[in-house]
């Protein structure tokens, strides 16, 4: 099809964002949309207003993912939401925010759908929404613009979105100018797209994390663990802001990472990053989502051929992760018991986030050749009053014993494998605020495991 055919068509399916959600059949049974950047702004409004004025005659599914909170903000809407089922497989932030003002709008509108929570680990996010679901009516999401041969690309978003673009029935997409153009198979073409908007809008940007004395002593002993052609998964904060800044003192490391944050960039801006000792995607930094704390980043991404957004099924799987030599991932944790087993999505019980790709990094860089899984965290929460380290898990799950090997805190790095129950109830304790170190002691004796 020659070029001049492309425009026609791109210009063909053009329209308004309300006009685009009015292609939606009323009885539509599943709607999904892109995560984190790659929700689309504009086409979530005109969403979220024709639900409220009663367009669809049943009650759709809309799967809700990560995303910014001026877009999670337009769903607190009591009528919006007695007339849709939101869920949701991360309650991080804004959407754990969205919830909570759910259920106190539930009190005066009994009728109206609390959302759900949906427990998955990140690799399997998407066979768990078809195999439950099927395949969406319509997949809405934010690309770059279309390119000379027709393509547009997903962006900073290959997370769930490459895969639920290509089940679905429909798709109708929101063309966003700042949107970067990256590579991989995150790529669509004008003639697979059933409805276009156009609309120009910031990309998500978080806020810089202020590092302090815990962070340093932690990132110190995870950067001692890093060698020269490690291929690196980093989460983001301050640990691994800390973390990055170290790095800079390594060579030739490679990137393969559910989240790429500024660190990543600096790195690769720095010429630590070659990625040319990897075993898969030689010469690519490969990753399914980018969240960045300055705008500049978006931009340093835009047509680099070496940025390949994959998605989660791709970038998470263990087995993929493990065929890179040295991989070396770095989570972070909420508790960890005298046992090692790890909790990192939930607070006495209650979901703060969701199960994430954590244990997928976990199994993934512990059967790499020469690699290493780090759970890193502060030794306490609440100014020093709690401990993180605690006899016995009260929480959710998120990482079995059986699969922790290194944990570090500000007071020192222990790799339980290999180690007896006992054995780790010592190294644990070790890596305990002083304070807490008699009690746990004591604890651990009531358990017979010291």
């Amino acid at each position: 099809m020659p070029a001049a055919n492309y425009d026609q068509l791109y210009h063909q399916k053009l329209t308004s964002p309300d006009e685009a959600i009015k292609t939606l059949a009323r009885d539509t049974k599943l709607i999904t949309f892109g995560c984190y950047c790659g929700t689309p702004p504009r086409l979530t409004r005109a969403f979220c207003e024709a639900a409220a004025a009663d367009y669809f005659t049943g009650t759709p599914d809309v799967y809700l993912l990560r995303s910014g909170k001026e877009v999670v903000d337009q769903y607190i809407n009591a009528e919006v939401l007695k007339r849709i089922r939101l869920l949701c497989p991360f309650l991080g932030g804004s959407v754990r925010q969205l919830v909570d003002r759910a259920q106190e709008l539930s009190e005066s509108h009994p009728d109206l759908i609390i959302p759900h929570y949906l427990p998955e680990h990140f690799s399997l996010y998407v066979r768990g929404v078809l195999a439950r679901h099927g395949k969406p009516d319509v997949h809405l999401f934010q690309v770059s613009p279309m390119d000379e041969h027709g393509y547009f690309s997903f962006g900073v978003d290959g997370s769930m979105s490459i895969p639920l673009a290509f089940a679905a029935e429909k798709l109708i997409i929101e063309v966003n100018p700042n949107m970067p153009r990256t590579f991989g198979p995150g790529v669509i073409h004008v003639s697979q797209v059933s409805t276009i908007i156009e609309h120009t809008s910031d990309l998500t940007i978080v806020p810089e994390k202020t590092e302090c004395p815990e962070d340093s002593k932690i990132a110190d002993f995870v950067a001692e663990l890093v060698p020269d052609h490690a291929c690196v998964q980093l989460g983001i904060g301050a640990v691994p802001n800390e973390v990055g800044k170290r790095l800079k003192h390594k060579n030739d490391l490679g990137v393969h990472t559910e989240l790429l944050g500024d660190t990543m960039i600096e790195l690769i801006q720095a010429g630590n990053v070659s990625n040319r000792y990897k075993q898969l995607d030689v010469g690519h930094s490969v990753f399914n989502v980018a969240l960045f704390s300055n705008r500049d980043y978006y931009d340093f991404m835009d047509n680099n051929p070496t940025m390949a957004c994959h998605p989660a099924h791709y970038v998470n799987n263990p087995h993929i992760i493990a065929q890179n030599d040295r991989m070396v991932s770095v989570n972070s944790f909420v508790e960890i018991d005298l046992f090692g087993q790890v909790a990192s999505e939930s607070i006495n019980w209650r979901q703060i986030s969701g199960s994430g790709g954590q244990l997928d990094f976990v199994r993934g860089a512990f059967r790499s050749k020469e690699g290493i899984a780090v759970l890193a965290a502060h030794a306490t929460a609440k100014n020093g009053r709690v401990s993180k380290i605690v006899p016995r898990l009260q929480n959710i799950v998120t990482t079995p014993r059986n699969d922790v090997s290194f944990v570090v805190t500000e007071h020192g790095c222990t790799n339980l494998f290999g180690m007896s129950t006992s054995e780790r109830a010592h190294a644990l304790i070790e890596l305990a605020a002083p304070q807490f170190r008699d009690e746990l002691r004591e604890e651990a004796r009531k358990l017979t495991i010291y």
